[in-house]
């Protein structure tokens, strides 16, 4: 009898906890990334506004912590599946959470999220639709995404697909490569050109506000000028970024919360901000921070999920169940009677 093949959800993830597999971004791309958000800054810094930016797939956080410097008053929140990945970007003093698109969902309550950044994650993903709509659903009214993916129609590929070359960007193994220039297994599941991924983005109610073009970190060093060239026409450039916008809503307020200065003296281990942001992945109601057992703890649904050096792990199958005791400990109410466990029948005399 043969063994089961495994899912490609396993697959997948195994491939991402190797430590072999690059999980940084390119700091290029990053930059010119950034730069559409510079206008939505500014906008915030006239209006007095703390915006919440939630970067999902952070991988090692080297794009994250240019974000954060640059978005610095704001709330800036790193969100990666990776254990891994996690680790690395710990080391750069981030605030991150532990949480996947799937299986639940992003921690986040709906319509909490002024921009959410989402760079070099689409092309790993077996159902984009599914990704695209839980974006949305963080993300407020006039809400900005900031997507960046592979450009499978890059002057290069178009020249190796005349060459009967496989192109890069694209996988056809999670093993190792085959027909195509590179070193490095990725695990890129999908690819788009311009026309394709506006189209997908149009497609889940997502307004185009601008499209740009970056160049590829590893062209090799005598292709660089022309690539770093090519960059400015996107439809030809290695990198595809977009800045898409969710629908404005008549009566939206302004973006983001009230930039008023934090307390002095914050004895809780996780940032109150971050605290009134993450959200049960399950039914996306508020938790309460348990520092007994450094945990966040959702009273409805009576789980909790573990906080591990300063990171929650918000994920729907890593929750634990929690008993009565401490149920009514940190909800300072008694369970009802229906719930409590039965006494033992008085003997009789």
């Amino acid at each position: 009898m043969t063994a089961p093949a495994p899912s490609p959800d396993s697959s997948l993830r195994s491939l991402y906890e190797d430590p072999t597999v690059v999980v940084a971004s390119s700091l290029h791309r990053a930059r010119r990334q950034l730069a559409l958000l510079e206008p939505l800054l500014d906008r915030a810094a006239v209006s007095r506004r703390r915006l919440r930016i939630l970067d999902v797939g952070c991988g090692d956080g080297a794009a994250t912590a240019l974000l954060a410097q640059r978005a610095h008053g704001h709330t800036v929140v790193g969100v990666d599946w990776s254990r891994m990945a996690l680790e690395r970007a710990r080391a750069r003093g981030l605030t991150l959470v532990r949480a996947t698109l799937d299986h639940g969902g992003l921690p986040v309550a709906d319509e909490a999220v002024d921009v959410v950044v989402f760079s070099e994650v689409i092309e790993h993903l077996v159902d984009t639709d599914a990704a695209l709509d839980e974006l949305t659903r963080v993300l407020r009214p006039g809400g900005s995404l900031l997507l960046s993916t592979p450009n499978l129609a890059a002057w290069f590929n178009r020249g190796l697909l005349l060459a009967g070359v496989q192109p890069v960007f694209t996988e056809v193994s999670l093993k190792r490569i085959y027909g195509r220039p590179g070193r490095e297994v990725v695990g890129h599941l999908r690819v788009f050109t311009r026309a394709a991924l506006l189209g997908l983005l149009r497609g889940h109610g997502l307004d185009i506000v601008a499209v740009r073009g970056a160049a590829y970190h590893d062209t090799p060093r005598v292709l660089r000028p022309l690539d770093r060239l090519l960059q400015h026409v996107p439809e030809l450039a290695a990198d595809l970024i977009v800045h898409a916008r969710t629908p404005l809503v008549s009566g939206t307020g302004l973006p983001g919360t009230p930039d008023t200065a934090p307390s002095a003296e914050d004895p809780m281990p996780l940032a109150p901000e971050l605290l009134a942001l993450l959200a049960c992945p399950v039914d996306k109601g508020p938790l309460l921070y348990d520092p007994q057992t450094e945990s966040l703890y959702n009273p409805r649904l009576r789980r909790a999920y573990a906080v591990v050096d300063g990171i929650p792990h918000l994920l729907a199958d890593e929750a634990r169940p929690v008993g009565r005791p401490d149920h009514e400990r940190l909800t300072g109410t008694a369970a009802p009677a229906a719930d409590r466990e039965p006494s033992s029948p008085a003997r009789p005399a």
